[in-house]
């Protein structure tokens, strides 16, 4: 293992190499995880996130060459704050929200705020906490979606886009809706457009019987007369 120590304390130096070897790490890692990204078909992908991981890494690394070059009259990290307040202006341009009130993009837009913090610490040298963070990243994205699925099935709450062939279908839909001893917590009506014709679709907000299968609801509100289309959000 004393090879690995002596790789450790040369890469803690400030030369050509080691500036060679942080800023390629950064973009390895960055494009690891935007590569997870790229694959979902999602707008920010590998590029976005290498970039972002590398840009990272260069103003850290030039706020520790102007301590190196200039000594205490620099703060460090000063630039790193920086960075971490101002992607954040990148990854709302990741984030839209549907024509049915669904909102996407977020768990991209935290990849690219971490992929910041990321190439940060690549760029002062922080190898070990660089490297952990990409993998544990990568474990969310590729097993822990699942465990958000499973919590959806089994919540009481449901959150349900719906379009009506007419406003007139709303009343006997809420009938059922009491029939089946289904609170709506919230409801919203819209109006939009497809084809020059008037879509009268809502957004809401059930709360549902325990261990209630989502399943099982979507497929009774879709069996509501006058309800053209049932999606859960």
């Amino acid at each position: 293992m004393k090879w690995l120590y002596e790789l450790s304390a040369y890469l803690d130096r400030w030369n050509s190499i080691t500036i060679c070897v942080r800023l390629v790490l950064a973009v390895v890692c960055g494009g690891a995880i935007g590569l997870t990204r790229t694959v979902k078909r999602r707008g920010a992908g590998f590029k976005t996130h290498a970039l972002v991981c590398l840009g990272s890494a260069l103003v850290m690394m030039t706020g520790q060459y102007i301590y190196v070059s200039f000594g205490a009259i620099s703060d460090i990290a000063r630039l790193a704050a920086q960075v971490i307040s101002g992607v954040g202006f990148l990854g709302v341009g990741t984030i839209m929200v549907t024509r049915d009130n669904h909102v996407k993009g977020l768990t991209t837009a935290a990849g690219l705020w971490t992929c910041a913090g990321i190439g940060l610490s690549i760029g002062i040298g922080f190898y070990s906490g660089a490297l952990i963070t990409t993998l544990l990243v990568l474990f969310i994205y590729r097993f822990m979606g699942r465990v958000d699925e499973i919590a959806y099935e089994h919540s009481r709450v449901m959150d349900i886009y719906i379009e009506f062939e007419s406003r007139k279908s709303i009343a006997p839909f809420i009938g059922v809706l009491k029939e089946n001893n289904y609170k709506i917590v919230q409801m919203k009506l819209n109006k939009s457009k497809k084809n020059k014709e008037e879509i009268v679709n809502a957004t809401l907000v059930l709360e549902v019987a325990p261990k209630l299968k989502h399943d099982i609801v979507i497929d009774v509100l879709k069996d509501i007369p006058g309800v053209e289309y049932v999606e859960e959000l």
